[in-house]
């Protein structure tokens, strides 16, 4: 098999790009990632002058997806930000938006060291688990600490700088979120999902936001590295906002719920609760709007195309491997409306009539 082009491609642009490096060579390149959302390479940026090379560590990371653009900014311009509030994340070098060399926007980072969080937070020795665990939750309640201001301004991306209207406006985000549910069941014909919106618009008045914040919005332990020195960095920050910060908890509760269980879900609301020092009010109202975002994610993409919500073409096939922990999420939104969703009914029906039946306990008992 060809030598992928990229290394080489890479290198030409940055020997003409705007990085501060004489003769750079990109080195030890590789792709460490393919997920729903983007591409992410590592390679070895290695320049200056014959006597005194250096060997930086990065990341590249390429965004495919119709909103490409907007989500490459959104996540450059977060960095950025979150880097000088003193937050954990990587620092970045550069945000390049034309089509080249790859046709596609992309960011290079850097490659800060650690492992994915996630199995030794749930799965490791029992005080590692304690530690690390105290650790996932206390970053999250510290982003949503910092002063969301810092993140709001008169640029381009509209998820932060829309904000500024809760000042007068404390229905902004749920007002918000409705709509845009409203917007996609039709656009993308969902109608199934109409009596969950419905649901909502009647708990409407209940939640009010006291405080905006920056939020995720994928917070888990799969998107933190931990360092040997027992530090942590928080990675992945595409679909960064400033809105209600229950939504955000609420995502990563669905999330951990539906891959770890019950008990998690309740441990990291408890500890959540104790960091942060106040209780979280009218929780069941953003839970709904998170199973909602991922039930509809999924069926809308095996309907029209991922590409079509942004994410790369292909998602599709990673989105019916994870069925049995959506099933979760399913199980989660009746229990909190008493509803169902005819097109996810039909998902899992569809699913049961292609499956043998060894299959079929599988997908339930995952």
């Amino acid at each position: 098999m060809a030598e992928s082009p990229k290394p080489l491609m890479l290198q030409a642009y940055l020997a003409t790009a705007r990085v501060d490096r004489s003769d750079p060579r990109v080195e030890a390149f590789r792709e460490i990632s393919a997920g729903w959302e983007s591409d992410v390479y590592a390679f070895d940026l290695v320049s200056g002058p014959a006597t005194a090379r250096l060997s930086e560590p990065l990341v590249l990371r390429v965004y495919p997806g119709m909103d490409a653009y907007e989500k490459s900014s959104r996540e450059f311009r977060a960095l950025q930000r979150l880097h000088q509030a003193g937050y954990p994340v990587p620092r970045v070098l550069l945000l390049e938006q034309t089509t080249r060399p790859f046709g596609k926007p992309f960011l290079i980072m850097e490659r800060v060291p650690g492992r994915v969080m996630w199995r030794e937070t749930f799965h490791g020795p029992e005080e590692q688990q304690r530690t690390l665990f105290e650790r996932f939750v206390r970053l999250l309640v510290d982003l949503h600490a910092l002063d969301w201001q810092l993140f709001v301004d008169t640029g381009e991306d509209s998820a932060c700088a829309g904000a500024t209207g809760w000042i007068d406006d404390p229905y902004l985000f749920a007002d918000g979120y409705i709509s845009l549910l409203h917007e996609y069941m039709g656009r993308f014909h969902q109608p199934g999902f109409l009596p969950v919106v419905e649901w909502l618009e009647a708990r409407r008045d209940r939640v009010p936001c006291e405080r905006p914040a920056a939020v995720h919005w994928d917070y888990h332990p799969a998107n933190l590295l931990v360092h040997d020195n027992g530090r942590a960095t928080v990675i992945d920050w595409t679909q960064f906002e400033v809105t209600d910060p229950r939504l955000d908890l609420a995502w990563t509760l669905t999330l951990l719920g539906s891959q770890e269980g019950d008990n998690v879900r309740a441990r990291i609301l408890e500890t959540y609760e104790d960091l942060s020092g106040s209780r979280v009010k009218e929780l069941a109202f953003f839970e709904v709007l998170a199973c909602v975002k991922r039930l509809a994610s999924v069926t809308i993409s095996l309907a029209v195309g991922a590409e079509a919500l942004g994410m790369r073409a292909g998602a599709e096939a990673m989105m019916r491997d994870h069925l049995p922990t959506l099933r979760r999420v399913y199980d989660r939104l009746q229990a909190l409306t008493g509803l169902t969703v005819p097109e996810v009914d039909a998902l899992y029906s569809e699913t049961l009539c292609t499956q043998r039946p060894s299959e079929r306990r599988h997908l339930f008992q995952q």
